[in-house]
Order: C-alpha cells, then sequence, then structure tokens
C-alpha cells in the first residue's frame, strides 16, 4: 500500500479544497494575499498531502479527513485488477459500458467492446500508480479513453486492423508524476479513441458534481 498522503486527488477535491479557502477568508481567517496563495496552491496540489498543507490550520482533523477520505483506495486482495493475471474486465455486449467520476483505477484493465462502446473517463479517477496497462480485444464498438491534460496514452503497442481506427489527440509521455496508459491488443471493426475531455463530458461532469458527484457506472 502507498503512503497515504502520496495518493492522488482529482478535481472533485482541489474545488472543494478552494471552496473551504474562499470561506475562510469571507470569515476572516485568511487575508486576500493569503487566499491568493492558498488557491493556487490547491489548485496545482496533486497528493492528499499537498491539500493537507493548505488546509490543516484551518479546519479539525475530522473535517480535514473528510475531504481527504473518498481518495484512500480500498483494495481487496483477490479483487480483479490488481495483477497482470486478473485484469479488471469490462465487457460491452449491447450495451455501452461506461465509467467516470472518482472511481478507482486499478493497474490492469482489459477492454471488450463486442458490439457497443467501452468508454472510460479518467478525468476525476482514483489511481494508485503511474503506469496503466489497458488490454483492448477489438470488437464492432469503440474503446473511448478520456484522460485530464497532463497524462500520457501510448496505443503505439495497439495492432491496427484494416477496419479499426486508431485515433489520439493525447501525447504519448506524460508530465513528470502523471500517470500513463499503456495500450496493448488490436483493432477490430471498432476504434481506439484516446482524448482529452470535450466541452460535452465537461457538461456531463458538472451536472454530476451538481448532484453531488460520486462513482457513474454503467454496465
Amino acid at each position: 500500500m502507498p503512503d497515504p498522503l502520496q495518493i492522488r486527488i482529482g478535481h472533485a477535491e482541489r474545488d472543494e479544497a478552494v471552496e473551504t479557502l474562499r470561506t475562510a477568508a469571507g470569515d476572516g481567517r485568511l487575508t486576500l494575499d493569503e487566499l491568493d496563495g492558498r488557491i493556487e496552491a490547491a489548485m496545482a496540489a496533486k497528493t492528499r498531502g499537498d491539500i493537507q498543507a493548505v488546509l490543516a490550520d484551518l479546519m479539525p482533523p475530522n473535517e480535514l479527513g473528510r475531504i481527504l477520505e473518498p481518495q484512500l483506495p480500498v483494495v481487496q486482495v483477490n479483487a480483479p485488477g490488481w495483477s497482470w493475471q486478473d485484469p479488471l474486465t469490462l465487457t460491452a455486449k449491447w450495451d455501452d459500458v461506461v465509467r467516470a467520476g472518482p472511481w478507482e483505477v486499478p493497474p490492469f484493465l482489459e477492454l471488450n467492446p463486442v458490439a457497443s462502446n467501452v468508454k472510460l473517463n479518467f478525468v476525476d479517477a482514483r489511481t494508485t500508480g503511474d503506469l496503466i496497462d489497458v488490454v483492448v480485444n477489438g470488437g464492432a464498438g469503440n474503446a473511448v479513453l478520456i484522460v485530464p491534460p497532463g497524462w500520457g496514452v501510448d496505443t503505439s503497442r495497439v495492432e491496427k486492423n484494416s477496419m479499426g481506427v486508431i485515433k489520439t489527440s493525447v501525447d504519448q509521455r506524460p508530465r513528470p508524476g502523471q500517470p500513463l496508459l499503456v495500450v496493448r491488443g488490436r483493432t477490430s471493426m471498432g476504434n481506439v479513441v484516446a482524448r482529452y475531455p470535450s466541452r460535452f463530458d465537461t457538461w456531463q461532469r458538472e451536472r454530476r458534481l451538481a448532484k453531488g458527484g460520486g462513482v457513474y457506472a454503467k454496465n
């Protein structure tokens, strides 16, 4: 298990930290200069430890834990996805399979877009490592990977069928400290797509957050 303070956070935790800072400034507990500096630090935060440093003197430990606790990974020893021999398998036969929100991403994934699409949105995802292995077994559907800026997606190991297409607008190399998705396997009739969030993706995310957020899973 990684050091809890080194576990990565997502947009939801940064946004909540910024709201906490604004409330503290409104209460007179922070000056405007302190507010600007801490908001900048909160938006640049990557780990639970980074956020803790920004908020520690503004709230009791139990309240701080409420913000950070959702990022603690709950790893089951025998859970799929935590070993190369037993990946988390997502199969889309007649309906799309979707994961979005603060879902927990194991290091080993297998995507089977048989007749529908497998769509994974990593914008608010929880990760415990810097490398995520994704195997695509191509079918008639698409495998769609949506990542935040700074992540990397390497599709060079995907075998392209004459009908399937590999489409990527994402940098192959991640920024320092950001995760890399290594995609392997093959296309068939469908495509392998790696991209940043579209306006529609952002609109969907904002709607989910307005309703309380949480993991969105469609099987």
